[in-house]
């Protein structure tokens, strides 16, 4: 019995040798093979991992830098857009209350009467007194403060020698107040007088005014 348990004794340590040799191979083959790798500019199995940690971040990095662009041109988006609509409702609340007007309630009338000097006289009356009528006509028609109230104007000649003209203005309007404020004899002579001397000498030709010359009075 007892040289049977010393057999097997051996037995078991030699079992136990043998594994203990092997495995000490197995790390020595793990070992060369990774310096192998590592000699022959390969990478170890750990390296693929680090890759895909890097290749995470790198995507997270992107994806960060996408959602901010997206993020900064929505904000430029709606800014622009309260923008806009900021205008449009600017303009649609500041709509000048003078624009609207029904000229049917203009029952009252204002009008003037007066003279100017034409610098040379016309060769022809008739075309001179309707081309200076219709530059009357269009200077009081484009008035900001007079073209609503304006009706027409009138041209006579003295004279076929005579570089006078005479002219007679009608303005319409539905207040009384309007009579010494809007439409008082100060505003619309300056109105004349101011276009009088903005005129070119050149371009007018032979229809330039001379603007000492310009006479105006209220008609009752």
């Amino acid at each position: 019995m007892k040289s049977g348990e010393i057999e097997l004794e051996e037995i078991k340590t030699n079992s136990d040798q043998k594994e203990m040799v092997d495995g000490r191979d197995g790390e020595a083959s793990v070992e060369n093979l990774l310096l192998s790798q590592s000699n022959n500019g390969g990478t170890t199995c750990i390296e693929p991992k680090h890759k895909n940690r890097t290749s995470l971040q790198n995507c997270l990095s992107h994806k960060g830098k996408r959602s901010k662009l997206i993020a900064t041109f929505i904000v430029i988006l709606l800014i622009t857009i309260v923008i806009i609509i900021s205008v449009v409702v600017c303009c649609a609340n500041n709509d000048d209350e003078d624009e609207k007007f029904d000229r049917t309630t203009f029952n009252l009338q204002q009008k003037f009467n007066g003279s100017f000097q034409m610098e040379i006289p016309f060769s022809n009356e008739t075309q001179g007194l309707n081309d200076i009528q219709g530059k009357l006509t269009k200077l009081y028609e484009s008035s900001h403060a007079l073209g609503r109230f304006f009706s027409n104007a009138e041209t006579f000649h003295l004279g076929s020698e005579s570089a006078v003209v005479q002219y007679k203005l009608t303005f319409i309007f539905p207040e009384e107040e309007l009579r010494n404020s809007t439409l008082s004899r100060e505003i619309v002579y300056n109105v004349f007088r101011q276009f009088l001397y903005d005129q070119n000498e050149e371009e007018s030709g032979t229809m330039f005014i001379l603007p000492s010359s310009l006479k105006m009075h209220t008609m009752h």
